[in-house]
């Protein structure tokens, strides 16, 4: 992590497609899972038929119990998490669709407002040397989150994005002052590749 921070990383295009859980393989066919599970957590079961539409368990996961039952190796908390994360996946991947769609249109520059977030944070140029590397993953922790002055794409994100927060100026001599959110923070990692620390309350 010497050196200036690498912008072959800051790609406007890249939407960083990481489900929490790899192993979800979900086996879909007419909008239903093929998975029939005698074990299901979720009780009742989902339906007369035996389809479980909206379980998680992959084919990898199914196993054969000791009393000849069948089904996956998740307990109902588990369930629930994987799908509150791939709830959580694909708004996150509607939220980067939206914004570059709306960028294009507009035309401006993504990767520009990605390095004034990163400035924000004080990750862009001189920060590169303050993140650091753990099994295989890039990590930061931001020890500053503000922008002074006017600044379009910050003006976009602090709408209904909820990406950054915007302080208007008390006086007419004052520049509007930028934070980015936590939401943001996650935003702006997803868009780099890197995993950002939310700021602690």
């Amino acid at each position: 992590m010497e050196g200036r921070w690498d912008p072959g990383l800051l790609n406007a295009r890249k939407i960083t497609k990481r489900i929490m859980r790899i192993g979800f393989a979900l086996m879909v066919k007419g909008g239903e899972m093929e998975m029939k599970c005698d074990r299901c957590p979720y009780q009742p079961v989902r339906s007369e038929a035996g389809d479980y539409p909206d379980c998680f368990a992959g084919e990898e996961d199914q196993r054969e119990f000791k009393d000849g039952s069948y089904g996956c190796r998740f307990t109902r908390k588990q369930l629930d998490r994987m799908q509150e994360e791939y709830s959580d996946y694909l708004g996150d991947m509607g939220t980067d669709m939206g914004v570059e769609d709306d960028f294009k249109n507009k035309g401006w520059n993504l990767q520009t407002a990605l390095e004034n977030m990163m400035h924000m944070i004080g990750m862009w140029p001189e920060g590169a040397r303050h993140a650091y590397k753990r099994h295989g993953k890039i990590f930061y922790r931001p020890y500053r989150n503000y922008w002074s002055g006017t600044n379009k794409y910050l003006d976009y994100f602090s709408g209904a994005l909820g990406i950054t927060e915007k302080a208007e100026p008390t006086t007419p001599e004052k520049q509007p002052y930028y934070r980015l959110t936590n939401y943001g923070l996650r935003f702006l990692g997803r868009r780099i590749g890197v995993t950002i620390y939310p700021e602690e309350d």
